[in-house]
């Protein structure tokens, strides 16, 4: 790897199988894992509907946002999304830049954490060590590799890894079901069997109403969750959207469904678990030869890192690109950024095994979606689809934005210890189910109405680089320039890339941009 652009993108030359496992394999982590059975194992069948907003979502950021995001950024020579947005914007100030930097540091080095966590839950299930342990076992393999290889460890891994997970959540339904038969009858006969069969979770109204409501808007991340945008950015051309994209979708469907069944057969056949986590493993275990459970648990345990490898590089390229390069030394070599991405990884790495040793007792599916996913998707996203397809959106509008929706999704996570849980409960059902719906809905519409509102009443951007920037993510390349000159798939000059023409003569006129 020679520039940071190999480091961080894999200087866009991965295929579109690879970028399809690889996008899934990232996002699905411990929390698919190990979050999804446990989740089936408490509420039932409504556990299904995890799938209901994420491959809706999934597919409109494949045809909404891949192509425009995957251009735009190569032709700005962009390589992470706080250079995007600073770019699109044509932000002088660097205030896009360093919030966004931070707002990445942050929820990506705490979702890093999340899956540190995850794999040591499982490595406990599985040796019987310590917590602490296994959190330090994880994390120092996540460090290594991702800190060796950058992204083409990454996506290559997440290629594999995907690949056993998606295996074990095909087959180990099936031997459950050869083993135990359907489990819905089991579930009905229980004592909560009503509930745990419900689509509305036993729920009526309001709950009923914003219990699955709350299913949907987990979907609402997707956009905002940058180890999914990377991928887009890193595909070697644009007319393999589509094929990744498939891929992608018939990975998540296979998975959500089988996650959710080992959850429900965990609970027929095991009753009361200390730990919900252990659902999938005990499964597992229990209906495995040692050889073969050793594999399923590896998937498991492949899934967890994969998530932490491509957050960390994330977090990684805020700092060095983002905030190193963008601020302090605008003049930095390309040996020296890939040199510093490692030193950061490093140092990322193991923070976020402080926050896993801390958070350890935290369920997964918990720690993902409040602490990490929402915030991403709450902060970033609305400013991401707004920058691809809204010409009046300002920079005071991306910032209000950012910041309403990080302290949004913080706050609505602590309704519950602010007013106390009774009083809640004591409040009409509508204004109850909203307090209690997933803090990422509030949080993502609030968001972008800022950016909205403040965009408008703020001084609009220019007309006619607006004109040049959305001709250019609307047409391929050879629409827009005539050169014909390489690209390495590297860093701009920090200053040059607020202006279009400055960089054109550096962009490659490939078939990279042939969308047929």
């Amino acid at each position: 790897m020679d520039t940071v652009g190999d480091y961080v993108v894999g200087g866009r030359e991965i295929g579109p199988v690879v970028t399809g496992f690889s996008e899934r394999a990232s996002e699905m982590s411990g929390w698919l894992t190990l979050g999804v059975p446990a989740d089936a194992y408490s509420s039932g069948v409504m556990a299904f509907y995890n799938g209901l907003g994420m491959i809706p979502a999934d597919l409109l950021a494949w045809a909404g946002i891949a192509k425009r995001l995957r251009k735009y950024s190569e032709i700005v020579r962009a390589v992470t999304l706080p250079t995007f947005f600073a770019t699109r914007l044509r932000d002088d100030t660097g205030l896009v830049k360093a919030v966004s930097s931070l707002v990445l540091i942050v929820f990506e080095g705490g979702y890093v954490g999340a899956q540190i966590v995850a794999a040591g839950t499982l490595l406990r299930v599985l040796t019987g060590i310590e917590m602490w342990v296994g959190i330090v076992a994880g994390g120092v393999i996540v460090v290594g590799y991702t800190m060796l290889g950058g992204y083409f460890a990454v996506a290559w891994s997440d290629y594999f890894q995907g690949a056993i997970i998606l295996a074990a959540f095909a087959v180990l339904p099936i031997i459950a079901y050869t083993t135990w038969g359907l489990p819905f009858g089991e579930l009905a006969a229980m004592d909560n069997g009503a509930s745990l069969t419900s689509v509305t979770g036993g729920a009526t109204g309001w709950a009923a109403l914003f219990g699955i409501i709350s299913y949907a808007a987990i979907g609402l991340g997707v956009p905002g969750n940058p180890h999914i945008m990377v991928r887009f950015m890193g595909i070697d051309r644009v007319e393999n959207v589509r094929t990744a994209a498939v891929v992608a979708q018939l990975f998540m469907f296979v998975a959500y469904v089988g996650a959710a069944l080992v959850g429900l057969y965990a609970l027929v056949q095991f009753g009361d678990l200390a730990n919900t986590d252990n659902a999938m493993p005990m499964v597992t275990l229990e209906l495995l030869p040692g050889a073969l459970a050793g594999v399923v648990l590896a998937a498991a345990l492949a899934a967890m890192m994969s998530s932490a490898d491509s957050q960390l590089l994330v977090a990684t390229s805020a700092v060095v690109e983002d905030v190193y390069h963008g601020f302090l030394n605008e003049q930095a070599t390309e040996e020296q950024l890939v040199r510093y991405s490692r030193y950061v990884t490093l140092a990322i790495g193991f923070a976020s095994i402080g926050f896993a040793y801390v958070a350890r007792e935290t369920p997964i599916y918990t720690l993902v979606l409040d602490y990490a996913w929402g915030g991403l998707g709450a902060s970033l996203g609305p400013l991401l689809i707004a920058a691809l397809w809204w010409k009046r959106v300002t920079v005071a509008g991306a910032v209000a934005s950012m910041v309403t929706g990080t302290t949004t999704m913080i706050l609505w996570t602590q309704w519950t210890t602010i007013l106390g849980e009774a009083t809640i409960e004591g409040l009409h059902p509508a204004l109850s189910g909203l307090l209690t719906v997933y803090g990422l809905l509030p949080a993502f519409v609030l968001s972008a109405l800022v950016l909205v509102v403040v965009s408008l009443a703020t001084t609009p951007p220019d007309r006619e680089a607006l004109a040049e920037d959305f001709d250019v993510m609307r047409q391929p390349l050879s629409a827009v320039v005539e050169d014909d000159y390489a690209t390495d798939g590297g860093t701009p000059e920090p200053k040059a890339v607020t202006e279009l023409d400055n960089v054109r003569g550096h962009v490659a006129d490939s078939d990279y941009w042939d969308e047929q």
